[in-house]
């Protein structure tokens, strides 16, 4: 029986590629605790989150440092890390379920993480395009479309960012 030779197939390598770095994150540390003017997060340990006591209490209490978060930032900048095209005749129908369902996966989001939030909702007829402030969410929003209504979902990634492209369609 004769012997069958099998190379190894080179890896795919991808190169020229930068570690990736949020641009809006911060590279010195705000202090702790810091709160933002714009949404109520407070940045407390090290992370951010949603606490509207502790919010309060810092603000009375005074001295403490206040800023304007990361995602507050990108959502004025209309600065995107993901996107999610929602089309269909599905979509038409139910337009207002699906973007109440929507709202609800970025709301559990932001019980999460306060910084992934949706940035902007722009529709062109029957197709609809939401915009997130991290790659995580708009996954996160075609899994849920994908369980409540079925369809066709697509996910792609850009090679060199962390950018997501979501595609859902019925």
């Amino acid at each position: 029986m004769a012997k069958v030779s099998r190379k190894r197939e080179p890896s795919r390598i991808r190169r020229n590629i930068q570690d990736y770095g949020d641009p809006y994150a911060s590279r010195n540390d705000h202090g702790d605790p810091a709160v933002c003017t714009g949404c109520h997060a407070v940045y407390h340990l090290k992370h951010w989150r949603f606490d509207e006591d502790l919010y309060r209490r810092y603000t009375q209490e005074g001295g403490v440092q206040t800023v304007i978060c990361p995602a507050c930032r990108k959502v004025a900048d209309n600065y995107s890390e993901g996107a999610v095209v929602l089309s269909g005749e599905f979509f038409a129908a139910h337009r207002e379920e699906i973007m109440n369902l929507i709202s609800n996966e970025e709301e559990r989001a932001k019980g999460i993480n306060p910084l992934e939030r949706i940035v902007r909702l722009t529709e062109d007829g029957s197709v609809a395009t939401v915009t997130t402030t991290n790659e995580k969410l708009a996954q996160r929003i075609g899994r849920a479309l994908q369980k409540a209504y079925q369809g066709a979902v697509t996910y792609r990634w850009s090679e060199d960012t962390k950018y997501a492209h979501v595609r859902w369609v019925r």
